[in-house]
């Protein structure tokens, strides 16, 4: 009789707290553009999609920042533009409007492309698909935190790990 499990899709990856995702070779770092990963990354619904959470806090402002990484084939709902964009609205607060839907790009080798998306005055979603890979950024800034903090992380992160050659995909 044989028995086979999944193997755990993250694993610490450096002495600094770096995370990784075995599938995509996506490097979840303690640290990005002033805000601190919350824990250890997770799994999403026990499968090979992975996320961390990141904040920062100051007296007068609040940024939270949720990062999840979708294999192409993921059954997951917030796997696909639209459905992050409902879970996204959720979070804002339902009944509030989108203010902008526009391109987004990151200036990383290769440049990376996807959409932001906008909610009210405090939440944005960036979403990019790619061959193999979807990769959702949820954002909230609060106080007097803005979008400006929440771009700069999203360009901050570190692209040029997804699809690293060594990694199991």
């Amino acid at each position: 009789m044989s028995t086979s499990c999944a193997a755990d899709p993250l694993h610490p990856f450096q002495n600094d707290g770096t995370w990784r995702h075995e599938f995509s070779g996506w490097q979840f770092p303690k640290q990005v553009s002033g805000l601190t990963r919350v824990q250890a990354p997770y799994t999403i619904d026990g499968n090979n999609d992975v996320g961390a959470q990141y904040e920062q806090t100051t007296d007068d402002a609040r940024v939270a920042v949720i990062v999840e990484i979708y294999m192409a084939d993921s059954a997951a709902t917030d796997a696909r533009l639209e459905g992050a964009k409902t879970t996204a609205a959720s979070k804002a607060g339902g009944s509030v409007q989108v203010r902008s839907e526009k391109p987004f790009k990151v200036d990383s080798n290769p440049p990376v492309r996807g959409t932001k998306v906008a909610y009210g005055k405090h939440t944005s979603l960036y979403f990019f698909a790619m061959d193999r890979w979807s990769v959702k950024v949820l954002g909230s800034a609060q106080g007097s935190a803005n979008d400006k903090q929440l771009d700069a992380f999203v360009r901050a992160l570190p692209w040029n790990t997804l699809g690293d050659p060594t990694a199991l995909h």
